[in-house]
């Protein structure tokens, strides 16, 4: 029998029936060499994928007990997805993480998810074992891994596929656990099930008209990289990757991997579009077809409706249809897939500057200070979304802006090993009505759209008035192109006086000295007009300077610590 989405028992019986039906096919292609977009290639069949796979899980087998928590430590490529399934070969349950690196930060965050999954094994790369060896050594303190079975998946005879034999499994197994970004406080791991996948897959895949060849370079322990590669491969068809660095360093390798390759989907967050509308040079378009993709989601970040319009006249040319944009909402808490709406243009809205410091959701009127805010389209209808006041924890109306609840399926049970799961998954309405999960995030419903507006504990107040960082920060690189990629705006040291109202940071790139004094008061001018609001201080940075998380969301709680403790070396600053 062969299954699908909606009927499979578990993940490994749905992946095998695909395994069954295409050995041969391609599973998954990836970019090892970036110079070279065709011969550079590692090519994976979906035998091959389950061979590999049988072969660590019978050398997790060997090792641990169903249920343990595997450590998961490799670079974007086939090996990663060999250790994915393995684990889940194996009745394990994975742990998705990016390398150790060498900054002390990346570090120790990667011990509190070590110490916080208990995790029992760890599994990586011949080439990245001697540094996954160095990081244990060097967080013994931190993180309790001394002596558990550290093993590279891609060693000649590592385990032995024959050995393998099935294990129970069925929708209620956990499969892994999907730790958060960490934008702020300890990592904490999203219990994802069995079911949450497949049903969140078949609601995506649905939802989203999703067919043909996936992929890109989002990193693969990332909610969002984490399905890109897993829905195509439940679905039985073809998955091709690259290196975030690879994407980084020429972003143009990205379109050309979507052009040469055939790949219909592939999703990355705001800036990686506008990253693309800066840097790929006139030479480099002339030569891309980006007529065959027919899906670009943007999401994990807040979406700037001028980045979607740039990014489509930029790539016109190249047969980029404005359609494929597809602005979506998720978050790992709800296994990633909350809402999108493929095979139409953006859908934005004007709405009211001032309207919405009051928490209003009005579209604009001719001449009025505005905000376009764009939107991820409508809930599915097996997601359960209300808007809700986070005080008061009234359901709010269409048209009023509140915290985003959820309700349905793909929604987690909570986070691995907490015992404060309630407040956070069990969440009841004013009105008795339980069950939700808190997002944290806040947005309206608008004409049956959902608009996503920021996180709630970025909002500052002043003088009863809501402003929302990320509109300021937009703002003020779309008056000011001196600015650089990234910034960020937080509350001041006294947010009861207009003039400690707010803070900006913000990256400048290539600006002479002697022109930083009159940029930091054409940004406190530009704020003051378009906000109403006053600046505590500007703190103009050197590339590079403002932490994001792995999804490249902006770490403003981050950037408020280290501005009002004095760990900034700004190359201008001026307060008032």
């Amino acid at each position: 029998m062969t299954h699908s989405l909606s009927d499979a028992p578990d993940l490994v019986t749905l992946f095998r029936d695909r395994v069954a039906a295409h050995p041969d096919a391609e599973a998954l292609a990836f970019l090892a060499d970036p110079s070279d977009l065709t011969g550079g290639m590692v090519r994976w069949s979906y035998a091959r994928l389950d061979e590999e796979a049988r072969g660590r899980a019978a050398w997790l087998r060997e090792r641990l007990a169903p249920g343990s928590r595997v450590l998961l430590l490799h670079p974007s490529g086939p090996e990663f997805a060999a250790a994915l399934l393995g684990c889940l070969y194996a009745g394990m349950i994975a742990v998705p993480a990016p390398l150790p690196g060498r900054y002390r930060h990346h570090r120790r965050r990667l011990a509190a998810i070590a110490g916080d999954s208990g995790a029992a094994a760890v599994l990586t790369t011949g080439r990245d074992l001697g540094e996954v060896r160095e990081w244990i050594a060097d967080v013994a303190a931190e993180a309790p891994l001394a002596g558990v079975p550290v093993g590279a998946g891609d060693e000649p005879r590592f385990g032995d596929p024959g050995a393998w034999e099935p294990v129970r499994l069925d929708r209620s197994t956990t499969a892994l656990l999907q730790y958060t970004s960490g934008s702020t406080g300890a990592p904490k791991g999203v219990v994802i099930r069995h079911d949450h996948i497949l049903f969140n897959a078949a609601e995506g895949i649905g939802e989203l008209r999703w067919h043909g060849h996936a992929g890109g370079w989002l990193p693969l322990y990332h909610d969002m990289g984490l399905n890109q590669l897993l829905w195509p491969l439940l679905n039985g068809d073809r998955c091709v990757l690259m290196e975030p660095s690879a994407f980084v360093r020429r972003p143009v390798r990205w379109l050309q991997l979507i052009d040469v390759h055939d790949v219909h989907m592939s999703f990355a967050p705001n800036f990686a579009y506008e990253l693309c509308v800066r840097k790929v040079r006139d030479e480099d378009l002339a030569g891309l077809d980006l007529s065959r993709w027919h899906l670009a989601g943007c999401g994990s970040e807040p979406i700037d409706p001028r980045v979607l319009a740039a990014f489509a006249d930029r790539f016109a040319p190249a047969g980029f249809r404005r359609e494929a944009l597809a602005p979506v909402y998720g978050l790992a808490e709800a296994t990633v897939y909350v809402s999108g709406r493929p095979g139409r243009p953006p859908v934005t809205r004007r709405v009211d500057l001032d309207a919405l410091a009051e928490g209003a959701f009005t579209p604009a009127a001719p001449g009025r200070p505005a905000r376009e805010v764009v939107s991820c389209g409508p809930p599915t209808g097996t997601c359960d979304v209300r808007v809700v006041d986070p005080a008061s924890r009234e359901v709010l109306p269409e048209g009023r802006l509140g915290e985003i609840w959820l309700r349905g399926r793909s929604v987690s049970p909570g986070y691995w090993g907490r015992d404060d799961n309630a407040a956070t998954f069990d969440a009841a309405t004013a009105d008795g009505i339980g069950g939700h999960l808190r997002t944290g995030d806040l947005g309206a419903l608008h004409d049956g759209e959902l608009y996503v507006h920021g996180r709630l504990k970025d909002m500052i107040i002043v003088h009863g008035r809501n402003v929302y960082p990320q509109d300021v920060e937009q703002e003020l690189r779309a008056r000011h192109p001196e600015l650089g990629k990234a910034g960020a705006v937080f509350g001041g040291p006294d947010a009861a006086a207009p003039e400690s109202a707010v803070v900006v940071t913000h990256e400048v790139a290539g600006v002479p000295a002697d022109r930083l004094p009159s940029l930091a008061a054409e940004i406190r001018h530009t704020v003051g007009r378009e906000f109403g609001v006053g600046v505590a201080a500007v703190a103009l940075l050197k590339p590079g300077s403002v932490p994001r998380t792995t999804s490249g969301k902006v770490r403003r709680s981050a950037m408020r610590d280290l501005f009002h403790g004095g760990g900034l070396t700004p190359l201008y600053q001026d307060s008032h």
